[in-house]
């Protein structure tokens, strides 16, 4: 069951790095935004989602507790590359390739939006209709495991069901074209990152 947790955690952090690479890509319909995040269930905490460029640069600082362990992470996404590391362990982090750009390109419409509807379909989850959340429409795409929420690509909520464990991220704020400092897209240069396959 913690392999599924890991993939749909691995899929969210892909999603936060939509690239539908046209010569002038727009993953997102807006230029920048902050979205906060809770988490409850099997896990507790606290993220923020930086967003520039349309899309094209992001950034998620996450707090994490699971099984009584905390985790400090951060993921950014600039060009061809993401990076994640743990700034309580300096000195050492990963990098991977989207493995997904190219079928991105080839397959969606080249907008978070319908990469993010279509990856969950992908998941034998199906749309269903809209809610409204924190004041805005959302798409409702449902299965087995649970619902998600998207607005203009953005997940709003996430509540899965898999056996024993309970999995909920949700948004609790949500802003859309403000500034966005660019120190949070900074890769750190003091960290050497290990580059990882993907299959």
């Amino acid at each position: 069951m913690k392999k599924v947790l890991v993939l749909t955690f691995g899929i969210l952090l892909v999603l936060q790095r939509a690239a539908g690479q046209e010569s002038t890509p727009k993953p997102f319909s807006f230029k920048s935004g902050i979205v906060e995040y809770k988490y409850s269930g099997d896990k507790t905490g606290t993220s923020v989602q930086y967003i520039d460029d349309y899309g094209m640069k992001t950034a998620v600082y996450s707090e994490i507790t699971q099984e009584g362990e905390t985790t400090r992470s951060w993921v950014v996404s600039y060009g061809d590359y993401q990076y994640m590391w743990d700034p309580d362990q300096p000195g050492e982090g990963m990098k991977m390739k989207n493995p997904l750009l190219s079928w991105i390109k080839e397959a969606s419409k080249g907008d978070m939006e319908s990469f993010t509807i279509s990856t969950y379909e992908k998941m034998g989850m199906v749309r269903d209709g809209t809610e409204t959340f924190l004041g805005k429409e959302c798409t409702v795409i449902k299965g087995e495991m649970g619902k998600v929420l998207i607005w203009k690509g953005i997940m709003m909520l996430m509540d899965f069901k898999m056996g024993a464990y309970l999995s909920k991220q949700e948004a609790t704020s949500v802003k859309t074209n403000v500034p966005v400092d660019e120190k949070y897209f900074v890769i750190p240069q003091n960290i050497t990152f290990t580059e990882m396959n993907m299959l």
